[in-house]
């Protein structure tokens, strides 16, 4: 599955050739280091202990595959988080909302997600930061 991977990646980064920008990994060097990496990591069963392993111990034996497990390691794994995101916002910016503004929106969204609740919010607190502000009305 690795070199099925490090394949499709070096195909892409082949289209790629063309731009202006240098290649992220040197595939020359990468692709006959696929094998003696994948024995090394063999025994590891979770993706994250064998990045783990890969970058603190194999980072100068494989430098291009360490690159790509760093890279790997900052991916999200579901897209969960985005999702509930866009179902928050579509709760609040509804038709009748139409108008809101981005900045608007986004702190509403941020006091939504906040979790408090009516039995956690501290009301005493809030009431003495709203006296405390500067009066702004036009």
């Amino acid at each position: 599955m690795v070199a099925l991977s490090l394949e499709v990646f070096l195909k892409l980064q082949r289209m790629d050739e063309s731009a202006t920008a240098t290649p992220f990994i040197d595939a020359a060097s990468a692709k006959p280091d696929a094998i003696p990496m994948m024995t090394a990591l063999r025994s590891y069963v979770h993706f994250s202990s064998a990045s783990e392993m890969l970058i603190r111990d194999y980072a100068e034996i494989f430098p291009e595959w360490v690159k790509l497990a760093k890279v790997a390691c900052v991916i999200p794994v579901s897209s969960v988080p985005a999702e509930r995101g866009f179902s928050l916002q579509n709760r609040i910016k509804t038709a009748q909302r139409n108008r809101l503004g981005e900045g608007r929106v986004t702190r509403l969204m941020r006091i939504a997600s906040s979790r408090d609740t009516l039995n956690t919010f501290d009301f005493n607190s809030a009431a003495a930061r709203f006296t405390a502000a500067k009066y702004r009305k036009k």
